[in-house]
Order: C-alpha cells, then sequence, then structure tokens
C-alpha cells in the first residue's frame, strides 16, 4: 500500500473512533435508561501529556452519555443513511484516484456498520463510546492522538469489518508486549494505530523509531511530569471559564523553542527521519521572544455544553498592550449582539483609530525590524497593511464611519421575484459627517434632509432595481439607518436606539432556523444547475435542528476571542 493512500486510509480509521451512531428515529429516549455520567470522572487520558508538551487538548470529565446520545440523534439530519449510501456507491465508479478510491470505500464501509444504529446499546457493540474522554498532545512536536473505548474487543471486530469491506490489509508489529497496527510501511515515518487498556491510539512515528519512543508513544512510559500532576488542564478551564468536557493550549514559545533546539526524543527522531533541518534561531532568538511575549499562544475551549446549547471558543492570547489597544477600537454599534432578526451580521470598530493603531505598529517595526532572514515577511506586511489602510476610500469614509449592523427581517418569493425587508444601521460619532460622505456615492441621501431624531425619508433612486423593497433612512446623534421595506418613522428611531453589547465585540453575526427555511424556499424557486433537491432539504432539516446560531470576535481579557454557538430546537 502506497504511503499516501495508507495515510487516507488513517484519517477515515480516525473518523471512525469519532464517529458513535446515526439514527432517523427521532422518538425521545426515556429518561429511565440515561446512564448518568460521575461527577468527578477520573482524567485518565491526562497522565500521558507531558507537562511540558508544546500543544494539548484534552477532556477532564465526560458528558452523561445518555445525554451525548439524545443530543447527536438532535443535531442529525433526518436524511436516510441508506439514501446516502447509495449516493457514494454511485460516485465510486466516477473516482480515478487511488488514494480517494480507498478513502470512499473506507467511509462506506464505516457508514454500513452504522446503518442499523439506533439506541446506546448499538453504539456500545461497536466498542465504542458516545461520551470518549480523549487527548490530543505533543511528545514534543510528535502528535498521539488517545480516545477512550467502550470495549476494545468489540472496537477490534468492527475495525476488521471495515477493513475487510474495504479490502484492504494492514502489518502489525509488536513492542514492550503491545501490539499495533502500522497504517503506512512506506517512507521515512508511518502512522500507527493501537488498541490497548480500553483506548485507541492513533500516532505518526519514525519508519525506524526506537522501542524507548514507542514506549513513550503507546504509554508504557509515563512523563516524569504530567498535566494531571501540575493540574494545568483544570487551572486553564478556571482562567476562561470552559467546560471539563475538552480545552487545550498550543504554547508559541514552547513549540519554537522544540522546533529550534529539540529536547524531547519525540522531536529529534521525527525530524531526522523527514530530513528536517532544526530551525537556526540563535541570530533570531530575540526576535522569537519578542514575537512570542506579545503572542504567548493559543488557546481552545468551550464555555457552554448541554442537550440544547453549545459553544465553542478559540482564543489568540496577545499581552497586555495589545489588548489595551483592541479595546480601544471596540464601538457602540446600536444592536450589534443583538439576535433579532432571522439573521444579522456586523462590525463594531472604530475607524480612525484603527488607522492610527496600525500606523503605530507599523512605525514600531520600522524603527526596530525583526532582525533575521526568517522573518523578513513581517517587515514588510506591515508596511504593506499601513499603505492598504491609508488609502483614500479609509480616510474619506473610516473617519466618520464607527461599524454597521446589516439585519434581515424577511426573505421570500413574490411572483417569482425574491423581497426581503431588513435594516442596516451605520454608527458614526458624526453622523452628518458620514451623510456628506455617502452622498458622494449615493447624491440622493444628501437630498433628503435628514435630522437626528426626525422623522424617516424615502430613499428613491435611480441606481435601485425596480423591483427592490422601498427604502427609508432615519438619523440619531450616534448613526444612520436605512430600512428597506420599513417605512415606520418608530421602528427605525427603535433601531437607532438599540443598546449596544458590552461584550467588546468586533464582529457578531446570528443565523436563525426560520432563516435557512425561507432561504431553502428561495432558492427552491430559482433554477440552479449548483443546488440539488438534495441541497435545499438539507437547508430545510438544518432549519428543523438548530434554533439559533451565533458567531463573533471580541477582546478577551487574555486577547481575541473567536466564538461559535449552536441552540437547538
Amino acid at each position: 500500500m502506497k504511503t499516501k493512500l495508507s495515510l487516507a486510509v488513517t484519517a477515515a480509521l480516525l473518523s471512525a473512533g469519532m464517529l458513535t451512531g446515526c439514527s432517523d428515529d427521532n422518538e425521545s429516549t426515556s429518561a429511565a435508561t440515561q446512564e448518568e455520567a460521575p461527577k468527578n470522572n477520573a482524567a485518565p487520558m491526562l497522565k500521558y501529556i507531558p507537562a511540558d508538551s508544546p500543544y494539548f487538548m484534552a477532556t477532564r470529565e465526560a458528558m452523561p452519555e445518555q445525554d451525548a446520545f439524545d443530543r447527536y440523534q438532535r443535531m442529525q439530519p433526518k436524511a436516510s443513511i441508506e439514501s446516502s449510501l447509495d449516493e457514494l456507491r454511485e460516485t465510486l465508479p466516477e473516482i480515478d484516484d487511488e488514494v480517494m478510491y480507498s478513502l470512499m470505500t473506507v467511509l462506506i464501509a464505516m457508514s454500513e456498520e452504522l446503518v442499523d444504529v439506533e439506541t446506546l446499546d448499538d453504539v456500545h457493540a461497536l466498542g465504542l463510546k458516545m461520551n470518549p474522554q480523549a487527548a490530543l498532545y505533543g511528545l514534543g512536536v510528535l502528535p498521539v492522538l488517545r480516545m477512550q473505548l467502550q470495549d476494545e474487543d468489540a472496537f477490534r471486530e468492527t475495525l476488521q469489518r471495515i477493513l475487510t469491506k474495504a479490502d484492504i490489509n494492514l502489518s502489525t508489529a509488536t513492542t514492550n508486549d503491545t501490539e499495533y497496527w502500522v497504517l503506512t510501511p512506506e517512507g521515512s515515518v508511518k502512522a500507527i494505530l493501537a488498541i490497548d487498556d480500553q483506548q485507541l491510539l492513533v500516532s505518526v512515528v519514525p519508519q525506524n523509531a526506537s522501542d524507548e519512543l514507542l514506549a513513550q508513544v503507546l504509554g508504557n512510559t509515563l512523563p516524569d511530569s504530567s498535566i494531571g500532576d501540575t493540574d494545568a488542564l483544570a487551572e486553564l478551564e478556571k482562567r476562561h471559564g470552559f467546560t471539563p468536557y475538552g480545552a487545550g493550549k498550543i504554547d508559541s514559545s514552547r513549540l519554537l523553542n522544540e522546533l529550534s533546539t529539540p529536547t524531547h526524543s519525540g522531536t529529534q527522531a521525527l525530524m531526522e527521519a523527514v530530513d528536517a533541518e532544526q530551525l537556526d534561531l540563535s541570530a533570531c532568538q530575540a526576535d522569537i521572544d519578542r514575537i512570542t511575549n506579545r503572542f504567548p499562544g493559543l488557546v481552545m475551549g468551550s464555555r457552554e455544553n448541554d442537550l440544547d446549547r453549545m459553544e465553542m471558543n478559540l482564543i489568540l492570547e496577545t499581552d497586555e498592550d495589545i489588548v489595551s489597544d483592541l479595546r480601544t477600537l471596540t464601538t457602540q454599534v446600536p444592536g450589534l449582539g443583538s439576535t433579532e432578526g432571522m439573521a444579522s451580521y456586523g462590525l463594531g470598530l472604530n475607524m480612525p483609530l484603527l488607522v492610527q493603531t496600525v500606523q503605530k505598529y507599523a512605525q514600531e517595526v520600522r524603527q526596530n525590524p525583526f532582525s533575521c532572514d526568517e522573518l523578513q515577511d513581517l517587515n514588510s506586511s506591515w508596511n504593506e497593511i499601513n499603505m492598504a489602510i491609508n488609502n483614500p476610500i479609509t480616510m474619506m469614509i473610516g473617519q466618520s464611519l464607527s461599524g454597521f449592523r446589516a439585519r434581515i427581517n424577511s426573505l421570500t418569493m413574490t411572483d417569482g421575484e425574491p423581497t426581503m425587508t431588513g435594516l442596516l444601521t451605520l454608527a458614526s460619532q458624526n453622523p452628518l459627517s458620514l451623510l456628506s460622505a455617502a452622498s458622494s456615492f449615493a447624491p440622493e441621501l444628501g437630498t433628503l434632509g435628514l435630522q437626528p431624531g426626525g422623522e424617516a425619508k424615502q430613499v428613491e433612486s435611480m441606481m435601485l432595481p425596480p423591483e427592490a423593497p422601498e427604502l427609508y433612512a432615519a438619523m440619531s446623534d450616534t448613526a444612520i439607518v436605512l430600512g428597506a421595506g420599513i417605512s415606520d418613522s418608530a421602528t427605525l428611531q427603535k433601531e437607532l436606539e438599540a443598546p449596544a453589547s458590552e461584550r467588546n465585540l468586533l464582529v457578531h453575526g446570528h443565523i436563525t432556523g426560520e432563516f435557512y427555511h425561507s432561504l431553502a424556499d428561495f432558492v427552491e424557486q430559482i433554477p440552479s444547475d449548483d443546488l440539488s433537491a438534495s441541497d435545499v432539504d438539507m437547508l430545510k432539516q438544518y432549519g428543523d435542528i438548530y434554533k439559533n446560531m451565533e458567531y463573533w470576535f471580541r477582546v478577551d481579557d487574555a486577547g481575541v476571542e473567536m466564538s461559535l454557538s449552536l441552540e437547538l430546537n
């Protein structure tokens, strides 16, 4: 088996470990059968993760398994898995790439295992858990993934059935009395898979990995100090308000130092196997320290994780000065952060201060440029950013625009024509100046005679298509609002006075299930070669599954937070 083919199979097998059942039965499971997970589960994976690992992502506790299964069922589209399988099988004759063909056969074989899964017992029969504790971490930079199994013997049988159906044979090897599969027998590195101690393990090691290194990878030899010993994961959860169902961090300083001066045998062996030259950062250490001090790392976790709502958070850590500068950039945009309407998107960014801030950091780089050759692109990048943001349009509009929020209230098809109502709010420290600048592009706005607190005025423009809804505008001391299909002054004034979020938002948006349904009805009436009936059906199913989806960028105490939340119907 070729290396690239085996790597594809590795990805598929890994997916098999993560997939834990599928059902078209929406009948709720009896609470009497619910198996509550212990409140304070021991975290079996943490003992394997070195305390100085450059990166890790791990669970410390497990969600109640029946809850996890019930939520999984709620989130699955109702389309028949048999129908999906038929579509996959139909594509096989069209695939002429060896890797893709093998990957598709594995996916089909996995799906066939899941066809009859309707209960938690069915999941267990495959050897899987619905709420497995798991960990992804680095032995140096060498990656290791562990996942808890329900029954390792049952999972072995499941895995063998999948490989047999896909006509794939894997070789095995043994070290330290632990057997493992070799997924990539050719090449300088090999992907391995092991099932031991009720856990699935996947890793990538050098082809000639020593028994000592394999003992660390397979867990026969534990690190002298682990994150379980130091409580690093619990402290990470506490600092950022994460649940114990999964959190992690990439430490920029440890990662760069390990690549530069490897201290772990895993990094040393892996770099030697792929003939990778160590990063010679001896002349760049001051530059590297400068970067890692300003950007210590990347943190990830979840602040909400229950039957009805999930929130996933990713935080780019920065130093206090950057946090302070970013906070000054956030501005008050009426309604930003609200989930009113079917969908919305908004940005709160003080453009004049953004220009000043970019100029500040560009000047710092000019006065103290990065010295080593590997980082010269950073010097030129700051110059390019500075030039881009100082263009005439930015200087003209940006000086009076401090954010916006676009909101869709309705989306329908009437007599074959699309009809939409909604609002566009433009925040400004000087709305009259913004109106004057906007008039350069749309002269009709300048002739409306808008006044703060005044009546709404209709915008009549030759630029608007005939089928467009009537457009009205109103103004306050801090914003201008345009209403598509909304002429009521009170409604527009209410939008102008809507409270802004106190979460230091830079960007915020939301999409409701109602929007997915409306979008499905909309595209269903517009013939398109790119959209099939199944695509329309999928949009409708998303509308049934999701009550609301929110996404945002905001300034967190630790840096820039990027988040996504899902609220289920």
